[in-house]
């Protein structure tokens, strides 16, 4: 280091070395801790950027403690959207540098100054929530996520790629014990973007970044923010007790009510992981290009805890729906201390629940109909219609799905306990007792299914029961419970024939799942798989699948089909009109396409043979290198030894 290093002046640090590898060559962004250079990986040759803490602030432990938090956070990330964090050091005077994926675009606060489409708003959130999620997996809570923190540039095909960025105060689950960074009673983040739980400062969990998710979404749909003030304790007030406001009338009710339930003031009531939020939007985008098509159904409704409703966008959100502002006894708690005024406000508290309680009890007894003879139990037909409006609760559905006797409430939690605790040869054994009782029970063969996904080896027989629970109840293609179980346990590979067939049964809910399938870059699906899998997608999810990838895999595998010739030209000729480098490995390895067995020849097979061959001809004019014969391999000329004479 130079002795620049030790001045204020940032800049002056261009062209510093950072221990024989990382060289600063320009000054990109600064901040009150540091600044983030563009460097150079001199060994490798290759750009990236690097952060360093100002040799200043080496001497507060808290700084230091922060940028180390950032450092560990980021190391234990590598996905598409998170920020990649590959080295991390200090050099020999003692100057703590982060070198990392260096980004080009824009941080996504730079593109909230006006609503932006409800589309893009979708499509951004889910890349979001894919970050969140691995982020989560691996024990990573970010605690500020903002837009100054989300990063969009470019993937290597050029489409969108949202990042998250600056895990300076992430808190690491497992490891943060007398961590002042996560002490109980400490408030971290910024404050318009804060959770409830996290502005009281008491414990957090993954939800607080899900109630962000909640405040930039409101944010990009409206382009302000639900809560603001100049006074950040009147922020903070705002963010504990104040409801949330009213998205404008054009913001699809759908879109609207998973926005509210993650602004939820309590976190029991926001969507239970990242994963559900994420499969929630992707459900509501596959809904949404169904209805253009004339499906009316409302899967997404179900996860506030409302049946169907009138299929308008514009209509007023229902008041269930909407987060309840925080009562009385939760505004009076204090993470400081409980004053004997707060303890007096409490007692009154409990005791108006007590007699509005009573008040209940007294009504049901007296005017409840308690005296009156029991209803007739509804049809068949109603009990079954009944499981389509059913509430999500996060677990199996209602009774309801189930007609008739069965298993009583007790015995389905005793199994559900069992499961969640890893018990699975006792849970199987109960299972097995209980179908004896109630055989083909749906609710049985529901957990029969959980228990056997959660075994290794047992993946194609969890499909399979699966798909034998959606039979009993189709209802359950709406139960977010339900699809969520199934979402994870479809995309475990083996992917199978069960599993296409599941995800097909699965209707709207199952799109992003065969999207992901054909989409896999791994080459495990035959043709036929791919054309169950394409035959089953909607028009309109032809824009989430990648064409080249599959055009490549017509390509390699026409000699598949039922009838190669005809595939052969279905597959070439597009390739032929948009010309590829990606296609040239398939092509220079493609035969000649030969007719069905026992079939005569056709004159479609000449025409398929001879527009590979033109194909060939004029790829090979378009990628000379690509097309160029290798060089033979020189041998080296073997010396005769010299026998002695």
């Amino acid at each position: 280091m130079t002795a620049a290093g030790t001045t204020r002046d940032l800049s002056a640090l261009v062209g510093t070395v950072l221990d024989g590898t990382y060289r600063l060559d320009q000054l990109i962004g600064e901040g009150g801790m540091g600044a983030v250079f563009r460097g150079r990986h001199v060994i490798m040759m290759r750009d990236v950027a690097i952060k360093v803490l100002h040799p200043d602030f080496n001497r507060d432990p808290e700084l230091v403690r922060r940028f180390d938090r950032e450092a560990q956070s980021a190391a234990r990330l590598d996905h598409p959207n998170c920020i990649h964090v590959s080295a991390y050091g200090t050099t020999e005077d003692g100057m703590r540098y982060l070198v990392m994926q260096l980004l080009e675009g824009v941080e996504l606060a730079d593109l909230l100054t006006e609503p932006t489409a409800p589309k893009r708003v979708v499509e951004w959130s889910i890349q979001i929530l894919r970050g969140l999620e691995h982020a989560h997996s691996q024990g990573v809570i970010h605690r500020d996520l903002k837009p100054q923190n989300v990063f969009l540039t470019r993937d290597q095909h050029g489409n969108q790629l949202l990042k998250l960025v600056d895990f300076g105060i992430a808190k690491l689950v497992g490891s943060d014990a007398g961590d002042p960074l996560t002490r109980a009673g400490m408030v971290f983040g910024t404050p318009q973007y804060m959770s409830p739980e996290q502005a009281l400062g008491v414990e957090i969990d993954p939800r607080a970044d899900l109630y962000a998710v909640g405040i930039l979404m409101f944010q990009m749909l409206t382009g302000r923010l639900p809560f603001n003030h100049e006074d950040a304790i009147a922020l903070i007030r705002m963010q504990v007790s104040t409801e949330t406001p009213q998205l404008p009338d054009n913001v699809p009710q759908e879109l609207a009510a998973i926005v509210y339930r993650l602004l939820a003031k309590q976190r029991e009531q926001r969507f239970p992981d990242a994963r559900t939020v994420r499969a929630a939007l992707e459900r509501y985008r596959s809904n949404m290009s169904h209805k253009g098509r004339g499906d009316t159904s409302n899967p997404l409704l179900d996860i506030g805890g409302v049946g169907a409703v009138a299929d308008t966008a514009n209509r007023p959100l229902p008041e269930a729906l909407r987060p309840r502002q925080i009562d009385f006894v939760e505004s009076v708690l204090d993470t400081d201390r409980w004053t004997r005024r707060t303890w007096f406000k409490a007692l009154i508290a409990g005791c108006v629940v007590l007699a509005l309680v009573s008040v209940g009890l007294i009504y049901l007894l007296f005017f409840g109909g308690g005296g009156q003879q029991p209803a007739a139990d509804p049809p068949a037909e109603a009990r079954t219609d009944a499981s389509d409006s059913a509430v999500d609760t996060g677990g199996p559905g209602p009774s309801a799905m189930s007609p008739g006797a069965g298993p009583s409430e007790q015995e389905l939690a005793a199994l559900d306990d069992l499961i969640k605790q890893g018990k699975l040869d006792e849970a199987q054994a109960q299972i097995d007792a209980l179908l004896e009782r109630h055989p083909g029970h749906a609710q049985l063969v529901w957990r029969d299914a959980r228990q056997l996904g959660k075994r290794p080896t047992m993946h194609e027989a969890a499909v399979r029961r699966y798909g034998e629970v959606l039979k009993k109840s189709p209802g359950l293609e709406r139960d977010l419970g339900f699809i969520d179980e199934v979402d994870a346990l479809l995309r475990k590979r083996p992917y199978t024939d069960a599993a296409i067939a599941l995800a097909v049964d699965l209707g709207a809910a199952g799109v992003p799942i065969l999207v992901h399938y054909i989409n896999d870059a791994k080459p495990w699906a035959t043709w036929a798989q791919r054309r169950q899998i394409r035959d089953a997608l909607p028009a309109d999810a032809a824009a989430q699948v990648d064409v080249v990838l599959n055009r490549r895999r017509d390509l390699e595998q026409y000699g598949d089909a039922p009838d190669p010739c005809v595939a052969a030209l279905a597959a070439l000729q597009p390739i032929k009109d948009e010309p590829l480098a990606d296609y040239v490995p398939a092509l220079k390895a493609a035969q000649a396409p030969a007719p069905p067995a026992e079939a005569a020849p056709t004159p479609v097979c000449d025409e398929a043979a001879a527009l590979l061959a033109t194909v060939r001809t004029d790829y090979a004019r378009r990628f000379p290198e690509a097309f160029a014969p290798a060089k033979p391999v020189k041998k080296k000329p073997v010396k005769k030894k010299k026998r002695g004479k």
